[in-house]
């Protein structure tokens, strides 16, 4: 077993998560190294992907740097609240198997069937159609 100084622990964990100089150029080289970016809801300040982003970049990032990886250039994805580099789509696209949690809705559905038309036609919750 290899023991670590608490120097050296804290300089190891402080290098993992590309706190050191010197910067990295990309939003997507970051990405790439941490393995992803966590999309918090709650912005206090600014939404958690981009305090990160920032704090990895410095002053040359822009949220819009994100939102256009995201959205135009397609170098990053979201998939459960986390963003990742687009190189690992493959991993989660193999894992799926289809919709996550389809199963359990199905079994709900028929579970409840009496209760989805007690209201009347109108009212009827109807079960969405599976995606392919």
């Amino acid at each position: 077993m290899h023991r670590l100084t608490r120097k050296q622990a804290r300089r190891i964990a402080v290098r993992a998560q590309l706190l050191d100089a010197p910067r990295l150029k990309s939003l997507l080289a970051v990405v790439e190294r941490l393995t992803l970016l966590q999309v918090d809801p709650t912005a206090a300040i600014a939404p958690n992907a981009d305090l990160v982003a920032w704090s990895r970049l410095g002053s040359s990032y822009r949220p819009e740097h994100l939102k256009r990886a995201l959205e135009r250039d397609r170098t990053l994805f979201e998939f459960n609240a986390l963003i990742r580099p687009m190189r690992d789509l493959g991993l989660y696209l193999a894992g799926a198997g289809g919709r996550r949690g389809q199963g359990r809705v199905d079994v709900w559905l028929r579970d409840n069937d009496r209760c989805r038309h007690c209201g009347g036609a109108s009212s009827a919750i109807t079960p969405r159609r599976r995606l392919p």
